[in-house]
């Protein structure tokens, strides 16, 4: 009975992210929506991360990044987009682990979803931290220099 509730409600998490993953909005110009993950590794490599990301309108930018929030540490909601206007987030979901299901403080995966809106630049921002220390002790932040053409 439990197993089938986890995986209800798992099933509930991932459909608006396959949902938004099939629709279409304007032109289809054949081209893949962009896609970046970035894993625990990546960030004990380097904690502070940047990345040039270029879209084609009308796609998405899918970004996933890992997440334990049973330490305390989560990532902000709203990602911090410098100009809305050229792209806008439009979901934002925990993806619980799919192998540790059930198993205390196994991490899983925040997964934010942006639409293109117009051509120009922009920067979107991730923090990952203690919200009630004030952000001032990120653990790490993902500064995305996003190019929509």
């Amino acid at each position: 009975m439990k197993k089938n509730t986890i995986l209800i409600l798992i099933t509930l998490l991932l459909l608006p992210v396959m949902a938004l993953g099939c629709q279409s909005k304007g032109l289809d110009t054949g081209e893949p929506a962009v896609i970046l993950e970035l894993t625990y590794d990546d960030f004990t490599a380097q904690p502070n991360i940047t990345r040039d990301i270029e879209i084609t309108r009308p796609k998405s930018l899918t970004v996933t990044l890992y997440s334990n929030p049973t330490t305390g540490f989560q990532w902000g909601e709203v990602a911090v987009i410098s100009q809305s206007n050229i792209i806008e987030q439009v979901s934002h979901n925990f993806v619980e682990p799919q192998v540790s299901r059930g198993v205390v403080g196994a991490p899983g995966k925040d997964v934010w979803v942006f639409d293109s809106k117009a051509a120009g630049n922009a920067t979107i921002k991730f923090s990952y931290g203690r919200p009630w220390e004030g952000g001032e002790k990120d653990t790490w932040t993902v500064t995305l220099n996003v190019t929509v053409k």
